[in-house]
């Protein structure tokens, strides 16, 4: 498994968002700091990436058409469990105590919609650095 280290980045990340601002803002900025990065705009696109890629990381909102942030991490966690433990979500929506609880029974971290790109470079490495994101997958 790659790990991230402040001289060689070569993490693959997985961008899941519906917002194209958003995505492109995020896509920008991770690959500026040298991350190869793929983009899905819901968690359908998503669940069809990982099924022939691999990632270090997932940054994925929670509310998509077509397949939301929840379902797809539900998805997620029965074919690719190891996967499932790499995601750290993006939400504006802290407010909603639905929205909370699943937050806090995943225990991902989260990105708080609006976010400054270098808040989300520090999520990102701190989360890569993390050996729950970078534990080999268990058969």
């Amino acid at each position: 498994m790659r790990e991230a280290t402040p001289t060689s980045i070569s993490n693959r990340i997985l961008v899941v968002d519906d917002e194209r601002l958003v995505v492109t803002a995020l896509a920008n900025m991770l690959r500026t700091a040298g991350y190869h990065v793929d983009l899905a705009s819901n968690g359908q696109e998503a669940l069809e990436n990982v099924s022939t890629e691999d990632y270090d990381l997932i940054i994925c909102d929670l509310r998509m058409p077509v397949m939301d942030g929840q379902a797809f991490y539900r998805q997620l966690s029965g074919s690719r469990p190891h996967l499932s433990q790499r995601i750290v979500f993006c939400t504006g929506d802290m407010a909603n105590p639905t929205t909370r609880r699943f937050l806090e029974a995943c225990g991902a971290p989260v990105i708080c919609k609006p976010f400054r790109l270098r808040a989300v470079l520090d999520v990102v490495s701190s989360a890569l650095a993390n050996d729950r994101y970078l534990a080999p997958p268990v058969p």
